[in-house]
């Protein structure tokens, strides 16, 4: 029991460290069977565990399964089954696909350095925070048979693409170099700020996208030029179209925000046929998301986009180190 005890923990160690646990299952063998040797082994186990690579491997899942627990118990009040149980299955496949992307692989796992890390943890924090807010305006929100049918659907196709091409982007397969994933990440930032600084500076919000996607257009432009002549091409230009993914993202993510909190000089006003100026306030301020969507269909095809080029040179790559 102690020798089974140990092979399964030992599972969690990295490969360079199995010589370690290979060394404490044999001194647990050598002990007297009894009290002694489950108290070493059971020590042995606390040291493994406490182990930051073993924390990951059991973390996530045990998150995983948390996450899913409340979303179980959350949508219980959800009376529409279809809806309810495409819910559920939505926050699973992002999960499934979190998890392959942790594995060796087209997604997995995360580059080594410091920055790619970061930028994979809080771009999936970003996601599941959009995640969490789509979700919850579908649970109340529309005709339950149209958010089953239409709005699951849509949506998962959205969020997993904004999530597999965040973490082929930022795979250890793609090698893209931490400069590069550092410089798209920021020309994003700077592209989606820009634009926000407009809307205040210039209120109130537009209601055409046509200024946040010409905005964009400048942040991968400079991401490019940015990178261009150091170092690789295929590294600028993955760079480039991340900024494809996370800007208008972001853009969309600030417009809600802004929508919801923003001061009254920001909200245009969209719906002039309302009865009092609160009303007229209060519904444009949900009219003013509306033509925003653009973004999250101009962010799934930057996802493709970026999938496919990380995918395709990513495999290059991997056969340059192979000969």
């Amino acid at each position: 029991m102690t020798d089974a005890l140990l092979a399964l923990v030992v599972r969690l160690l990295p490969a360079r460290h199995r010589d370690w646990g290979r060394a404490m299952r044999a001194e647990t063998a050598a002990l007297p069977a009894g009290r002694e040797r489950w108290a070493h082994a059971l020590g042995c186990a606390g040291a493994v565990l406490s182990q930051r690579a073993a924390v990951r491997a059991v973390g996530y899942p045990l998150s995983a399964v948390a996450v899913l627990a409340v979303v179980l118990r959350w949508s219980a009040g959800i009376a529409y089954g279809p809806l309810r149980w495409g819910l559920v299955g939505l926050i699973a496949l992002l999960h499934v696909v979190a998890l392959w992307g942790r594995r060796p692989g087209p997604l997995g796992p995360v580059g080594d350095s410091m920055t790619a890390r970061a930028v994979r943890a809080g771009g999936c924090l970003f996601i599941a925070a959009m995640t969490a807010a789509f979700v919850a305006r579908m649970a109340t929100h529309g005709p339950p048979d149209e958010q089953a049918s239409f709005g699951v659907p849509v949506f998962a196709v959205f969020l997993t693409s904004y999530l597999v091409g965040l973490l082929a982007f930022t795979a250890r397969r793609t090698a893209v170099p931490g400069r590069a994933i550092a410089i798209g990440a920021a020309g994003s930032l700077a592209a989606a700020g820009v634009w926000v600084a407009g809307q205040f500076l210039f209120p109130p919000v537009s209601a055409n996208v046509g200024g946040a996607i010409f905005t964009l257009g400048c942040g991968v432009a400079a991401v490019t030029l940015a990178l261009a002549g150091r170092g690789r091409p295929r590294d600028a230009l993955l760079s480039a179209l991340s900024v494809g993914l996370l800007g208008p993202l972001l853009v969309f993510a600030s417009v809600v925000l802004m929508s919801r909190y923003g001061p009254a000089r920001l909200i245009p006003e969209l719906v002039p046929a309302a009865l009092t100026p609160a009303d007229r306030l209060a519904n444009s301020r949900i009219e003013i998301q509306d033509p925003y969507v653009a973004m999250l269909f101009l962010a799934c095809l930057g996802a493709v986009v970026l999938t496919v080029a990380s995918l395709i040179t990513g495999r290059a790559e991997a056969g340059k180190v192979a000969r």
